[in-house]
C-alpha cells in the first residue's frame, strides 16, 4: 500500500513536471518565431545563447521523453501491484462502508473535492510579452526609419536600450523608439489643429494662425520625444526606491529559508511565490526564469540579473551569493550577516529622515507661519499710514499673498516632503 502511494505521488509530480516543460517548450519556440519574424537578432542571440534552434529542440525533446518513459514505468508498476492484491481495489461496497464508518456525507465529500480542485492554481513563472496594437501600428509606419536611426546613431540608442532594461520596460528598444516618434508626431498634429481652430474662433487671420501653430506643434513634438527619453529614468528611480525599501526584509526572509536547509534556487522560488516583496518581484522572477526556462545555472542567472538591476544594494547581494556558493561558504551565515547590515542601514536612514523632518518643520514655521504673520502686520501698518509698495496697492499685495503665494508655497512644501519620504 505504501509503495503504491509513493508511486502515485511520483506519478503526479512527473505529470505536473511534464505539463510545465511542454508549456515551456511551446512558449520558447513561439517566442523564437516572433523574434525571427521581427528580425531582432540581438534578442534572438540572447534567447538561443550558444545553441542552435535544433539543439534546443533536442534538449527539450530528450528531457520530455525521459519523463514520459518514467511515467510509463510507474503506470506498469501500479498495474502489477493492483493485480497482485485486492487490497488496492476499492469496490463500491467497501467505499460505502468506509464513508459510513467515518460518518461522511457523499454530497459534502464531492463538494469538498470540487472546491479543492478549483483552488489549485498553476504557478505562472514565465510570460511572453505580446506586441500591443499601438506598438504594431507604430512599427508599421516607422520600422524602417527607426532601423535607420539606430544604425546611424548606434551609441545614443544603445544607451537608451540599457535604460529600458534598467527600467524593466517590457518593450523592444526599436518598438519603443517607433512609439516615441509616432506619439510625438500624433501629438504635434493634434496640437496644430487645436491651436489653429482656437485662433479661427477668435476671428484671427488664418495665415497668421497657421504660422503660429507650426512652431507650437513642433515644440509639442520635441516635448513628446523628451518625455519618452526621460521616462525610463523616472521608472529607474522608482524601482531603486522600491528595491531599497524591500531589500532588508527580503534578505531576512532568505536567511530564514536558508536556515531550513533549502537549496539556493529554492530560496528564490519561495520568495517569488510569497508575493510579499513587490519591489523585488521582477528581479527574482528573472532569476527563476533564467534557471527554469533557459536552463542557466544559478550563478550565471544571478550574474545576468546583477547586470540589469538598478539597485546597487541588490547587485552586491547577488554577487555575494555567487561568491559564497562558488567558494563553498556558508550561505546561511552570509545572509544573516548581510541582513543585519541592511537592517542597521535601514534604521539609520529612517532616523536621519526623522531628524531632517524636524529641520524642515522649523523652516516651515519660519517661512510659512511666522513670515506671513509679520508680512500681514507690516501691510496693516502701511495701510494705516497710507501709500503703496512699488506702485502696487496694499490690498492687492495682501490678496496676492493670501490667495496665491502662500498656497503655492504650501503645495511646493508638500510635494517636496512626498518626494523625500521613504516608502514603508
Amino acid at each position: 500500500m505504501e509503495t503504491q502511494f509513493v508511486n502515485k505521488r511520483e506519478l503526479y509530480d512527473l505529470k505536473r513536471e511534464l505539463d510545465i516543460y511542454l508549456d515551456f517548450k511551446e512558449k520558447f519556440f513561439s517566442l523564437l518565431e516572433k523574434l525571427k519574424k521581427v528580425n531582432d537578432k540581438e534578442s534572438l542571440n540572447k534567447l538561443l545563447r550558444d545553441k542552435t534552434e535544433e539543439e534546443w529542440k533536442k534538449y527539450y525533446n530528450n528531457y520530455i521523453n525521459k519523463i514520459e518513459e518514467r511515467i510509463k514505468e510507474l503506470k506498469k508498476e501500479d498495474s502489477k501491484i493492483e493485480q497482485q492484491s485486492d487490497l488496492f481495489f476499492l469496490d463500491k461496497k467497501t467505499k460505502n462502508k468506509f464513508l459510513k464508518d467515518i460518518n461522511a456525507d457523499t454530497f459534502i465529500l464531492k463538494k469538498a473535492i470540487k472546491n479543492k480542485k478549483e483552488n489549485i492554481k498553476e504557478d505562472v513563472i514565465y510570460t511572453i510579452y505580446k506586441q500591443t496594437k499601438y506598438g504594431g501600428l507604430a512599427n508599421y509606419f516607422l520600422e524602417d526609419f527607426t532601423s535607420y536611426l539606430t544604425k546611424k546613431y548606434s551609441k545614443f540608442f544603445n544607451n537608451l536600450t540599457n535604460l529600458l532594461r534598467l527600467a524593466d520596460i517590457k518593450v523592444l528598444s526599436k518598438t519603443y523608439i517607433s512609439i516615441s516618434i509616432f506619439t510625438g508626431f500624433l501629438a504635434s498634429i493634434i496640437s496644430f489643429f487645436v491651436y489653429l481652430g482656437y485662433n479661427i474662433l477668435l476671428n484671427k487671420n488664418i495665415m497668421f494662425a497657421t504660422l503660429k501653430s507650426v512652431p507650437i506643434s513642433f515644440l509639442i513634438f520635441l516635448a513628446g520625444l523628451g518625455f519618452f527619453y526621460f521616462y525610463p529614468y523616472i521608472l529607474i528611480g522608482n524601482r531603486k526606491k522600491a528595491i531599497k525599501n524591500d531589500l532588508p526584509f527580503v534578505i531576512i526572509h532568505m536567511a530564514a529559508i536558508a536556515g531550513s536547509g533549502a537549496t539556493p534556487i529554492s530560496i528564490f522560488n519561495l520568495i517569488l511565490n510569497s508575493k510579499e516583496y513587490h519591489g523585488l518581484e521582477g528581479e527574482i522572477r528573472k532569476i527563476v526564469n533564467y534557471v527554469n526556462l533557459f536552463g542557466y545555472d544559478l550563478s550565471t542567472a544571478l550574474k545576468q540579473v546583477s547586470l540589469t538591476t538598478p539597485s546597487v544594494g541588490f547587485k552586491e547581494l547577488l554577487n555575494g551569493i555567487i561568491s559564497t556558493t562558488e567558494s563553498g561558504g556558508d550561505l546561511k551565515f552570509y545572509l544573516k550577516e548581510k541582513a543585519k547590515d541592511e537592517l542597521n542601514t535601514y534604521r539609520l536612514e529612517r532616523k536621519k529622515y526623522v531628524e531632517n523632518l524636524a529641520t524642515y518643520s522649523d523652516i516651515y514655521i519660519a517661512v510659512l507661519i511666522a513670515a506671513p504673520l509679520l508680512f500681514v502686520t507690516t501691510l496693516s501698518i502701511i495701510n494705516v499710514i497710507g501709500g503703496n509698495i512699488g506702485g502696487i496697492s496694499v490690498r492687492s499685495i495682501a490678496f496676492a499673498g493670501t490667495f496665491i503665494f502662500i498656497p503655492i508655497l504650501n503645495i511646493i512644501f508638500i510635494v517636496f516632503l512626498s518626494l523625500i519620504q521613504p516608502e514603508t
